[in-house]
């Protein structure tokens, strides 16, 4: 597949943010949607661009680190599951992707589509 994606860079958290452009292709369709943007940060690696952080752990649909907002929705166009675990056939050939961190005061982003979780660790002791 060839996919427009359009994703969220931010230098720092004292930084202003933008949307940012990118194309790829030969994105097969069984690849999760975070092996689709590791794939991404390979291209921009070999072209001498900073590659896009975003967090993940266990790539299982555990841990709920990966959480990203995708056209417009948590975790994108599937229900019940976590970004880890959305693959590429949800998408088609040609579709532009807008993929930005979680929005909220509690969850500032910290770099690209990072966010600080602490806010969590609040709530859980």
């Amino acid at each position: 597949m060839k996919l427009n994606l359009k994703i969220w860079r931010q230098k720092n958290s004292d930084s202003k943010g933008q949307i940012i452009d990118y194309n790829i292709d030969n994105i097969a369709p069984d690849m999760s949607f975070l092996e689709m943007l590791d794939v991404l940060n390979s291209k921009l690696i070999k072209e001498g661009e900073d590659p896009i952080a975003f967090d993940h752990d266990c790539r299982e649909g555990i841990c709920g680190s990966c959480s990203l907002f995708i056209n417009g929705r948590a975790h994108g166009p599937d229900s019940s599951i976590t970004t880890c675990q959305l693959h590429m056939r949800k998408f088609k050939d040609g579709d532009t992707i807008f993929i930005e961190p979680f929005r909220a005061n509690a969850f500032p982003v910290i770099k690209d589509l990072v966010v600080d979780r602490s806010a969590f660790d609040r709530i859980q002791y």
